[in-house]
């Protein structure tokens, strides 16, 4: 695939509503002193959002997840690499550094690299989809403050109490993902996490196991352009309508390719 010429371009807005409290924190050295122990992160002025990183890193899971049911082994353009194993990785380092003596380097990476690896990047390959910060649409919405605790786990006692930070049940937050030159098969991968995420099968944040982090992806609009349409959209910015038809075409893609890699 192609990075220095325009193919194609698809815009994903949405809203990202929270169905249980949604706790994505910093940490408590770079909150403020008078702050609670585990605070929510907040923009420059103040107002918590959710990191794009966070949800980006939590769709990528999901998908790689999935992908591996259907495609165990890894690498040129299947599979999904174990980030914590790298004799699981689509190009280990030794392999890696082998590659880069060679000129066609960039295109060799890529033509190695997973079927994940392809759409969200790696560490030597650039990712072709972007996730926006996800701003707070609710206004007036305020951190809750929640007391836990920590257990220790040999004298089954308490060890001690805190409290933390948690955006309340109901919030809105406002979705941007675009992606770009992405084929019908990687576009497919990408719509599963979004699919997913509209079926609240994505949760994100911390205390995930006390029941945070329940979520819906709801509002959800396409902005397709590709380089048949790209002068009337650089014009007077029309794009093309996208729909379900559309998107199920683009799971089926990714299906088809991923067809009988299983075993």
């Amino acid at each position: 695939m192609k990075w220095d010429t325009f193919e194609n371009r698809l815009r994903i807005v949405g809203e990202l509503v929270a169905v249980t409290g949604v706790r994505v924190g910093m940490s408590a050295e770079s909150a403020m002193p008078t702050a609670t122990d585990l605070p929510v992160i907040k923009d420059a002025n103040g107002r918590p959002f959710i990191p794009g990183s966070s949800l980006r890193g939590a769709v990528r899971a999901h998908i790689e997840r999935i992908v591996r049911a259907f495609e165990p082994s890894v690498g040129n353009g299947k599979g999904a690499s174990n980030p914590t194993n790298t004799d699981e990785w689509a190009i280990p380092p030794n392999h890696r550094r082998q590659l880069a003596n060679r000129d066609d380097y960039e295109s060799a990476v890529f033509a190695e690299s997973c079927r994940v690896e392809r759409v969200f990047g790696s560490p030597w390959i650039a990712s072709r989809v972007r996730f926006t910060d996800l701003p707070l649409l609710t206004e007036g919405a305020e951190p809750e403050l929640r007391d836990s605790v920590a257990i220790d786990r040999e004298k089954e006692s308490v060890a001690n109490k805190y409290d933390f930070e948690a955006m309340p049940a109901g919030v809105r937050f406002g979705l941007e993902i675009v992606a770009e030159n992405l084929d019908d098969a990687e576009l497919g991968l990408l719509l599963l996490g979004v699919r997913e995420l509209e079926r609240g099968n994505i949760r994100i944040g911390g205390f995930k196991g006390r029941g945070l982090g329940v979520v819906l992806l709801e509002n959800v609009r396409y902005e397709w352009v590709d380089r048949n349409s790209l002068l009337a959209y650089l014009v007077d910015n029309t794009t093309q309508p996208v729909d379900q038809a559309w998107v199920n075409a683009k799971l089926q893609a990714l299906f088809n390719s991923m067809a009988n890699q299983g075993g």
